[in-house]
């Protein structure tokens, strides 16, 4: 900065620390006559990519049952439900609802899974080879096998909060004439534990970054009530 008149940077490092709460999450899973998979969960899809860990955690879990299970995923649908397919649905924020869905659809396609597994069993003990999914299917059917699974999942009660870490440094440029501000790099840092889907948390984490820090401290105006509130 002091060889520079017009121009100057500054450079910040601000670390953080965010407690979320997990909460009762219900989730249904539902195998139709044609093989095709029907999820519904209690959170709704805001672009944080909900439906797309759901679907994931769907074949996932289902994966030992077809012996194409590339092509599972493919099969799996969200649908989004209302309070009349699942009473027990919840708000969608707080940053735990794709995560404590998915878990509530793990455990209904380990109930399916258990169901299944004896027909599939029985299917590859006739045929020598492994049962197709169209025809485990449809012997779960003749079976009347129900095809359907519901879960209430609750977190254990030692285990309800947690915290996650990050940090962020930026070096930014300023145009101390025209107002010009530049960013001229910056380091995120976030410890999101296992994660369900890298490539979706990473766009979450640029998107927090660039449109709601960035956007947010430059392009909008913050208000402020006599009550105090923002």
């Amino acid at each position: 900065n002091g060889g520079s008149r017009w121009k100057k940077r500054g450079i910040s490092c601000v670390p953080i620390t965010y407690e979320v709460a997990l909460r009762p999450t219900p989730g249904k899973v539902s195998i139709l006559n044609d093989g095709s998979i029907a999820v519904e969960v209690g959170g709704v899809e805001l672009g944080q990519g909900l439906y797309t860990k759901v679907k994931q955690m769907t074949a996932f879990g289902l994966r030992e049952l077809c012996p194409d299970a590339d092509g599972l995923l493919d099969k799996v649908r969200v649908i989004q439900a209302d309070t009349l397919s699942l009473i027990q649905g919840s708000f969608t924020g707080g940053s735990t609802t794709s995560e404590s869905s998915c878990e509530a659809v793990r455990q209904s396609c380990t109930v399916l899974f258990e169901r299944l597994k004896p027909i599939k069993d029985s299917l590859e003990a006739k045929s020598g080879a492994a049962a197709p999914w169209s025809a485990l299917i449809a012997q779960a059917k003749m079976a009347s096998v129900n095809l359907s699974a519901h879960a209430y999942w609750k977190p254990d009660p030692a285990f309800v909060k947690y915290i996650n870490y990050g940090a962020a440094v930026s070096e930014v440029e300023i145009d101390v004439l025209t107002g010009a501000t530049t960013i001229m790099r910056s380091d995120l840092v976030y410890d999101c534990g296992q994660s369900l889907n890298p490539a979706v948390d990473l766009g979450q984490v640029w998107r927090a970054h660039s449109c709601k820090g960035w956007g947010s401290s430059r392009t909008r105006t913050t208000r402020r009530t006599p009550m105090g509130w923002w």
